[in-house]
């Protein structure tokens, strides 16, 4: 299988361990393990690997940086190797734009009196 280039992927967490990367309040809580999560590439010290975030945590400046070098969501790692209803759910919010409300994880929601914070 050719393994696609581009610094992102997508995959289900094959264990509990890692840590979500997102936006507060999600940003270091786990993503349970057969979750859907997004990475990211980043280089440290000379060392390549990923960093994750909930799929749900996955911002609109994400998806637009995403589009700047694939202009398809099924271009990007891991994509056909989703279930068919996460496929869709990807290809909705790379048209759209953003996440979809109902993917948000509740760890990344704002608590009460916190919302509209954001202007």
């Amino acid at each position: 299988m050719e393994e696609k280039r581009g610094g992102y992927r997508f995959e289900y967490a094959s264990s509990g361990r890692s840590k979500c990367k997102g936006p507060k309040p999600c940003s270091g809580t786990l993503i349970n393990k057969g979750e859907l999560r997004f990475g990211t590439l980043v280089d440290m010290r000379g060392m390549t690997s990923f960093t994750w975030r909930h799929w749900g945590c996955v911002t609109p400046k994400i998806i637009a940086n995403v589009k700047k070098s694939f202009e398809d969501a099924s271009e990007l790692d891991g994509y056909e190797a989703l279930t068919p209803e996460d496929q869709a759910r990807v290809v909705k919010a790379y048209q759209e734009g953003h996440v979809a409300e109902e993917d948000i994880p509740e760890s990344a929601r704002k608590p009460a009196g916190e919302e509209g914070e954001e202007k």
